[in-house]
């Protein structure tokens, strides 16, 4: 199914940058491009900013001295700081550094446990008869990344599409193009700025003007697509979570399958499923017709 209108001859991109913080002695940085706020508890907004740091390092790991120099504290506080996360289970060293520690898992158990919509968006999927038999996910905006909350396998699982926990840059993947269409371009634009557009395939945006084309398409067709943008070969409808019209989406819902599949698919009962279970999980009341 082609879908993606005026920019199917560019691509989308990522947009992740290494996420560093700058300068946090008394501030907490902002991610790449640098914005400090005022910190109420020093100690504890570098131990944040430490934690947000080596996560986005995610598998490569970063050493104290790596870390310091991002953050730009003094080494012997840094390492400090990083000796009372290691012992309190919230940071690991391994071989190549210093990485997330299991007592996060605690942290993102308790706040999926907390949150009905993972719930929900589980239960919809079993019951909506094609997303039943496919990959689907549900995914939160944050910045210029999309972090995955849950995934559900059907019966035509995908081994190569994202888990819980990862992140992805808004640009190549349908769930951040289907919740930045919810800005307007002035806001996307602003949230993009200093974020450089890397390649996750040969399909993906490399430019802010190409990037703002699709999401006019995605406003247009009322979902977005990903063509092999993340995953050579593997492709992915989604739509936005929405409170309110005109409301900016936090949340976006998503089915991925393999290009070589969508032939035998019915792709637009497919992207009505995707619409139902986002304005489910919007609302209850909106999917049933209560």
């Amino acid at each position: 199914m082609k879908v993606r209108g005026s920019s199917d001859a560019g691509n989308p991109s990522d947009a992740v940058g290494a996420g560093s913080s700058a300068g946090v002695g008394g501030s907490v940085g902002a991610g790449a491009a640098g914005i400090s706020a005022p910190a109420i508890v020093p100690a504890v907004a570098r131990a944040v900013a430490i934690m947000d740091l080596v996560s986005r390092a995610g598998a490569r790991g970063l050493n104290v001295a790596d870390v310091a120099r991002e953050l730009g504290l003094a080494k012997s506080s840094t390492g400090n700081l990083c000796a009372e996360l290691e012992a309190a289970g919230l940071l690991e060293r391994n071989e190549v550094g210093l990485v997330l520690g299991r007592k996060t898992l605690d942290w993102a158990g308790g706040y999926l446990a907390s949150n009905d919509q993972v719930g929900q968006f589980y239960r919809q999927c079993r019951r909506l008869p094609l997303i039943a038999r496919e990959a689907a996910k549900l995914a939160l905006l944050d910045g210029a990344d999309v972090l995955f909350l849950a995934r559900y396998d059907g019966t035509n699982p995908i081994r190569l599409t994202a888990h819980v926990g990862d992140r992805f840059p808004v640009t190549a993947t349908a769930t951040g193009k289907a919740m930045m269409a919810t800005l307007s371009p002035e806001v996307v634009a602003d949230r993009l700025r200093d974020r450089p557009f890397s390649a996750l395939t040969g399909r993906s945006i490399l430019t802010l003007e190409a990037y703002l084309e699709e999401l006019e398409s995605v406003r247009e067709r009322g979902f977005a697509y990903d063509d092999e943008e993340v995953t050579p070969g593997v492709v992915c409808y989604a739509a936005a979570v929405q409170d309110g019209l005109g409301v900016p989406a936090r949340l976006a819902v998503s089915v991925t399958l393999l290009k070589v599949r969508e032939a035998e698919v019915d792709t637009a009962q497919l992207v009505s499923e995707v619409k139902e279970l986002a304005r489910f999980l919007s609302n209850p009341l909106h999917a049933t017709g209560h």
